[in-house]
């Protein structure tokens, strides 16, 4: 009997290492760490080397099975890229590889007349590698990926694929066995045999409830057990390995304390797990509920049979993902079916998180793990899968928390209830295809990027975390750091946060729009052809459109002017068109209307107490000018001061705030550099940096103009629009934060450097471009030199900075070809998207609504915090009337904003929301819509409704932000 001071001591220890409910210990030494993938899942190269068709190659390319409609051709591409995975489980410090055969790349046609060397080879290959870096392999023989062709003969229906099977593992033992000493026969044969051939829902797709499953069920033990015989007597003598299988199961809990929903979840149970783990790990037979209940359709396994399977296994491998509510439910299906045989429904605990159809709930694992001991003697256990999907994203918070406290589970078992758990695998080693979601769920703990051809692979936070529980073998009470935040850095503590206030009294609300995207009246009242004119008549429009009509705003000004009263805005920004008050571009042909169409569009906003936010330039360049060069003809700078001028003359009275130029970056690389705008030029090279020089010359030229001759008469304010991406660093690396910042400096450092900065270029560009141009045999450097004088004159040319902003870059260093000449290769940096943040209808643009405040602080850091009006913020979408996404991302963008100002002390004065209404959106036409009014365009009189996201928007205006704190 214990003293009560024994029992005081064992209580303390238990409070030591359990703290709030989290269990703190090691594993044994010999723990098997490791992670797991399969070969359709990951290695592509679906057809070379002499593969034969899987199942799954068929399955996936029929119209409707995948839900992105993508396939396994090329995957994570892992067949070549072998040698890089396993580097990245060397840095991770895992001791096993659990990986899969594909049957049909070994044999080609699934039987020993197709035998592939080259198949062959690459496992072998595979393993070699493993073996001389420490890593162990274990392999599975079957992972889902029947070769079609045994598929044709019947597949897992026909009794003879318990011989094939038996062929191909023979095969395989004496290939690889000397070197493989952990095999798994068939991963998950529940999934194999209920959803391959009763829901159809995996391949080979086969929809027969009745009947199919439980065939099927049938021939998989049998297979599996001719494979552990021929293993057991044949190989392991001499190869000293050990071979098991691989089940799949949810934990079943009654949803109540019914005693119906009680028998419901053992019943679960057994249809589940039991269906094949009681022939293997019990009395050799089937669970006596499942013969019961599903009678001869369920045919019976003879003597010899059962002696077979019995105890065929050495180890018990168990994936687990999820747990299930269970509750009794006689189903009213019509006909047989194994579901109906089970009679039950399955449902979640609402409180639980995690994706919609695999919840977190930790505990289920160890009553899992529990279960299998008492049910099944204790054997020894092996986690052969265990892990969360999402999104992909790099921070994987969800992912570093479910394997925190799914091995902590693991570990409470093992340690508290005396499971003989040996071993851990995290499904997945890397992002896959993942069967039926295709490319749209990611379980890896390492991200491929499927957008690359490459098949780029970083280590998300989840590695990190994964790499330091091995390490420390556990949760050893020393280690604290296991917490996720450790492991999510973010630059905010309040990243996340939405805040309550108000902006600054006199903020400036607003709108935008350019001219050619609204106004129409191409050629009205002696208005000259634009580049967008000309490059839309040639039907380089989707679907051939044009701006011809747009809005009809030449002539519904009025009409605008009321929306925009509507929102109780302060502010309205919109451009003149060039060529509609210089119909070419020059003096010489100064349009009275059109000049005359601007002036009563200002009288109009200022008759409703609308200030005007006027831009000279929204890249409508007179067709004629562009004739003689256009941006890349120094001359344009003249041009372009002699039109600010009669701008500046024309309205200047009434107009305080100008805008030179709206996005410099997307004229002079889209239009000159790689030609996918106006004007098409294809100058990659030189072009796009001459453009931008020119551009900030005249808009230097143009400020100082205004500065000199204006400016004290008319008190107005001239400062320019500059576009720019916030640029996240990929990781935290070194060289990622560079690339990072070295991308910000090349896209709105190029133009802001100049103006806001020193007078030049950022000396990292004027370094790069050098340095390339040298040694691409230029003679001088690409990017252009500005004399002293200009430096000068640049310096400080600005009241205000306009900055447009949309979305976010990840960004990582890339080092470029130096044959590749062009700006884009210059910087050596590449650029993607995370996954997880929201998609809209542009492909560019990603919702990440912290990405502005980083950037309106970078920008407060970089250049001495100068005025910044927001002047395009917005989102594209289908043209829905009720625009939830659109009023969720004004809110959020705009909060951030708000937090830019309180807490970050940027001075920002404005925020224009792109747009005012659905207009013609350059290359895209009318196809996507911008706009918190709706504009119909199969209507000649163009009639605006508001949209949902205009009363959203309109409320915030009201209330100068998001009421008081």
């Amino acid at each position: 009997m214990a003293t009560f001071s024994n029992v005081i001591a064992v209580i303390a220890i238990l409070c030591v290492h359990r703290i709030s409910g989290f269990y703190y210990g090691q594993f044994s030494d010999d723990f098997a760490w490791g992670v797991a993938t399969s070969a359709y899942q990951t290695e592509g190269s679906w057809d070379q080397d002499g593969r034969g068709e899987s199942i799954w190659d068929k399955f996936s390319k029929t119209s409707g099975n995948i839900v992105d409609g993508s396939n396994g051709d090329k995957a994570s591409e892992s067949y070549k890229k072998y040698r890089e995975d396993v580097q990245l489980m060397k840095q991770l410090g895992v001791k096993y590889y659990r990986f899969s055969i594909s049957w049909s790349r070994v044999l080609s046609n699934g039987t020993m007349s197709s035998k592939n060397d080259k198949g062959i080879e690459f496992y072998k290959n595979l393993v070699t590698e493993l073996k001389s870096n420490n890593i162990e392999p274990v392999v599975t023989l079957y992972h889902w990926d029947l070769p079609q062709k045994l598929q044709d003969m019947g597949g897992w229906e026909n009794n003879a694929i318990v011989d094939y099977f038996r062929q191909y593992s023979q095969m395989m033992f004496t290939e690889l066995g000397p070197l493989v000493k952990m095999w798994i026969t068939i991963n998950e044969p529940y999934d194999i045999a209920w959803y391959g051939y009763g829901t159809g829902s995996q391949a080979p797709g086969i929809k027969e409830p009745g009947t199919k499953p439980y065939i099927v069920g049938r021939n998989l033990l049998l297979a599996h057990a001719a494979a552990y015989r021929l293993y057991k007597n044949s190989y392991a003598p001499t190869q000293g390995g050990k071979i098991g299988i691989s089940l799949n199961s949810d934990w079943k809990m009654p949803k109540t304390n019914t005693p119906k929903d009680v028998q419901a979840a053992d019943r679960a149970k057994e249809f589940m797990l039991g269906w094949f783990a009681n022939p293997i790990f019990g009395n050799g037979d089937y669970p006596e509920i499942m013969k019961t209940r599903a009678g001869s359709r369920l045919k019976a396994l003879t003597i010899q049979e059962k002696n077979d399977i019995r105890g065929s296994s050495d180890f018990f491998g168990i994936n687990h993902y999820t747990t299930k509510l269970v509750q009794d439910s006689p189903s009213i299906e019509n006909g047989e079916s194994y579901w109906k045989d089970l009679g039950v429904m399955e449902s979640f605990d609402p409180s639980w998180d995690g994706p919609s159809e695999k919840k977190i709930y930790p505990e289920g694992m160890r009553e899992l793990l529990k279960y299998i001991k008492t049910k099944y003697g204790n054997p020894v256990v092996y986690v052969t899968e265990n892990g969360v999907g999402d999104c992909g994203t790099l921070l994987d918070e969800t992912r570093v928390n479910y394997l925190r406290d799914y091995i902590d589970q693991v570990l409470s078992a093992n340690k508290l209830d005396g499971v003989n758990v040996k071993g851990y695998f995290v499904w997945s080693l890397i992002d896959n295809f993942e069967w039926g979601a295709g490319y749209t769920k990611k379980y890896g703990i390492v991200k491929v990027d499927f957008e690359r051809d490459n098949r780029d692979r970083t280590p998300k936070a989840s590695a990190n975390f994964y790499r330091d529980v091995i390490s420390h073998n556990g949760f050893p009470t020393t280690w604290r750091t296991s917490d996720s935040i450790n492991y999510i850095k973010e630059d905010l503590e309040d990243r996340d946060d939405f805040i309550r206030g108000q902006f600054p009294h006199g903020f400036a609300w607003g709108t935008a729009t350019s001219a050619y995207q609204i106004e129409g009246g191409w050629n009205a009242d002696g208005k000259g052809p634009s580049i967008w004119d000309v490059k839309s008549h040639k039907g380089e429009i989707a679907y051939q459109q044009t701006g011809d009509v747009a809005c009809d705003s030449y002539h519904k000004y009025k009409e605008d002017v009321q929306m925009l009263v509507r929102l109780g805005v302060s502010h309205y920004r919109f451009s003149i068109a060039w060529s509609r008050v210089m119909a070419d571009g020059t003096l010489h042909t100064i349009n009275s209307k059109g000049i005359e169409y601007y002036n009563n569009l200002i009288d109009e906003l200022l008759g409703n107490n609308i200030q005007p936010m006027v831009t000279l330039y929204h890249w409508d360049l007179p067709q004629a000018l562009q004739d003689i060069g256009g941006w890349q003809n120094d001359k344009i700078i003249e041009y372009f001061n002699d039109y600010a001028r009669l701008c500046y003359s024309s309205f200047g009275d009434r107009v305080k705030l100008w805008i030179t130029f709206n996005e410099a970056f997307v004229v002079s690389w889209l239009g000159y550099g790689i030609a996918v705008f106006a004007p098409g030029v294809y100058s990659p090279d030189t072009g796009a940096y001459t453009v931008a020089h020119n551009i900030i010359r005249s808009h230097t030229r143009a400020y100082r103009t205004y500065e000199t001759a204006f400016k004290a008469v008319q008190q107005g304010q001239v400062g320019i629009t500059l576009d720019c991406d916030w640029k996240e660093p990929l990781t935290d690396s070194a060289a990622n934060r560079y690339a990072a910042e070295r991308a910000l400096q090349f896209k709105l450092g190029w133009f802001a450097n100049p103006i806001f900065g020193n007078g030049d270029y950022p000396s990292v560009m004027k370094r790069k471009v050098a340095d390339k141009s040298r040694r691409q045999g230029f003679p001088k450097s690409r990017l252009p030199q500005f004399t002293p004088e200009e430096i000068e004159q640049n310096r400080g040319a600005f009241d205000f900075l306009g900055l447009n902003h949309y979305t976010t870059n990840l960004v990582r260093e890339e080092i470029r070809d130096i044959n590749w000449h062009s700006y884009e290769s210059d910087q050596d940096i590449d650029t993607s998207e995370d996954p997880c943040w929201n998609s809209t209808e542009s492909s560019w643009l990603r919702v990440n609504p912290w990405g502005i405040r980083r950037l309106l602080k970078w920008i407060k850091d970089r250049y001495g915090n100068p005025p910044v009006y927001v002047t395009e913020n917005g989102v594209s979408d289908k043209g829905e009337m009720m625009d939830v996404s659109r009023a969720t991302y004004y809110t959020r963008y705009i909060n951030e904003v708000l937090k830019a100002i309180r807490r970050d002390g940027c001075d920002v004065r404005g925020y224009m929301a792109w747009a005012l209404m659905d207009n013609m959106e350059w290359n895209s036409g009318y196809t996507q819509k911008f706009g918190l009014y709706h504009v119909n365009f199969d209507d000649p009189n163009r009639p605006r409704t508001a949209k949902h996201s205009a009363s959203v928007y309109g409320k915030i205006v009201r209330d100068n932000g998001f009421g008081y704190l």
